[in-house]
């Protein structure tokens, strides 16, 4: 038993285990993409949240004109960001969703 062996057939198992029961138009298949889409747009609301945290960082240790400032960036950026992964993921409904179910609900 290899290293090819090992690796790789409990993944071929995996795969084909999962993608067997599932069928194109399923409430499951509709489930995982709606997940894709959630996913996708968590991670670009959190990008920007840890990003606009970053820049407060600043007026904790030193408060000027500058460091209030960054915390406005920091603010446009997380307010920013929310907004542009809400877009994106109605975006992605519209550009997925909307077809799925026309598609697979006749």
């Amino acid at each position: 038993m290899g290293l090819r062996n090992g690796l790789i057939n409990p993944f071929k198992e995996f795969l084909n285990g999962h993608g067997n029961d599932m069928e194109l138009g399923s409430k499951e298949h509709k489930q995982l993409l709606m997940n894709g889409i959630v996913k996708s747009a968590f991670k670009t609301a959190v990008l920007g949240g840890v990003i606009g945290i970053l820049l407060f960082i600043p007026s904790f240790v030193r408060e000027n004109t500058f460091s209030m400032g960054l915390v406005y960036l920091g603010s446009v950026i997380i307010l920013v960001s929310v907004i542009y992964a809400l877009w994106i993921a109605f975006k992605k409904y519209q550009k997925i969703i909307k077809p799925f179910n026309e598609t697979f609900n006749k």
